[in-house]
């Protein structure tokens, strides 16, 4: 009788096993072609700030501080996306909106690592991991946060959507104050 429950709870078990191991799959990133596309974006947004950005940042304002930021963002990301409305959207909610924070605060952030996997479907849609770094200005020992996302890439290897979960990590930054 127990050999039969057995049998019942594996053949029933193993389809749901199947399709929770086989939604995605781990990527190479040096044979996968989208992955540079990703990478970078990844890398430009949530590496910084660099001394361009808070230059704009402390010396420039209202409309000119923004024709800056615009300016500086096309260079960084434009190349990247699919359209003007994939680009205006991560710029929108991402972009260099994502380093406020941290130049208010005094920290740094870099990108340690980046996993990435990628899903069964006929789109070409990444879902990323990372292990973003951050620390004060001046401290020596930082911390690590990790942060997920999905990206979906046309067949020209542009980013049609990108979501990045950031909203743990904005909330984890010790609220240090300006000087």
């Amino acid at each position: 009788m127990k050999r039969m429950k057995y049998k019942a709870v594996s053949i029933t078990l193993f389809p749901f096993l199947l399709l929770l191991i086989g939604c995605t799959e781990k990527v190479d990133k040096s044979t996968d072609e989208y992955i540079q596309t990703i990478e970078a974006v990844l890398h430009n947004t949530l590496t910084g700030p660099n001394e361009k950005l808070k230059e704009i940042l402390e010396r420039k304002e209202g409309k000119e501080r923004t024709l800056a930021m615009a300016e500086y963002e096309a260079k960084l990301y434009k190349d990247y996306f699919a359209n003007e409305t994939a680009y205006n959207d991560f710029t929108t909610r991402y972009g260099t909106l994502l380093m406020t924070e941290p130049y208010k605060n005094k920290c740094i952030l870099k990108v340690e690592t980046i996993e990435y996997e990628r899903t069964h479907s006929k789109e070409n849609i990444y879902n990323f991991s990372i292990q973003l770094q951050y620390q004060k200005e001046g401290k020596e020992s930082p911390e690590v946060k990790k942060i997920t996302g999905q990206a979906d890439l046309n067949d020209e290897h542009k980013i049609e959507r990108m979501l990045i979960r950031v909203n743990d990590l904005w909330g984890s930054f010790p609220k240090y104050k300006r000087k």
